[in-house]
């Protein structure tokens, strides 16, 4: 089983995932040499669709071997180009280039849909306290992250209608519970196209 956890910049996904599991997949870091979000949209997605499929075969490592890998932050990261596009932060060329770049990511298995996303927030202010207070990340951008809040949980809901039994919540004081997660959702899902273009239909359509 593969569990991504998900919410907000600040809302506490690092703190959870180093609280209640002792081996979890980490986000990309701050001093990462990516390219600019706003340099060819070809290259920027290639860039971010082949780290993340690094993560998520250091998601299938951990789940070999210990039979849950916890993901901080879903490793299907084509969220956050959907996001900043229906924002208006940018236009829509990276998220088209990343559709393509996940795509084929998929077909080959290098990156796949987690069997279930933990998504939670908290209101604004909160969240601009705990990023003002966060003396470890770097967080330049965080007014626009927080303008982003609403398409990702479009995309988080949209992932749940697609894949039924997959999306549900995590709290600040409680881990992960295995039988919680036992439903619909198998791994049947993980390198489905056809789940992957209904899901991407649903959200550009219209």
């Amino acid at each position: 089983m593969i569990v991504a956890i998900e919410g907000p910049s600040a809302v506490g996904k690092t703190t959870w995932c180093r609280t209640h599991a002792p081996r979890f997949v980490k986000e990309a870091p701050s001093g990462l040499d990516a390219p600019d979000l706003f340099a060819d949209p070809i290259d920027v997605a290639n860039f971010w669709a082949r780290f993340n499929s690094g993560l998520w075969q250091s998601a299938l490592r951990i789940e070999r071997q210990e039979g849950i890998a916890v993901c901080d932050s879903d490793p299907f990261h084509l969220y956050f180009s959907f996001s900043l596009w229906k924002a208006g932060a940018m236009d829509r060329r990276l998220f088209d280039a990343e559709v393509r770049a996940y795509r084929r990511a998929l077909v080959t298995h290098q990156v796949g849909f987690a069997d279930f996303v933990l998504w939670q927030e908290a209101p604004l202010e909160e969240l601009r306290r705990r990023a003002q207070a966060d003396k470890t990340h770097r967080r330049r951008r965080h007014e626009l992250y927080l303008a982003l809040i609403p398409w990702m949980k479009l995309w988080f809901d949209a992932r749940g209608r697609t894949i039924p039994g997959s999306l549900g919540s995590w709290s600040e004081g409680q881990g992960v519970n295995l039988d919680d997660l036992r439903g619909p959702c198998t791994e049947s899902h993980r390198y489905d196209v056809p789940t992957f273009e209904g899901m991407i239909n649903d959200l550009t359509e219209g």
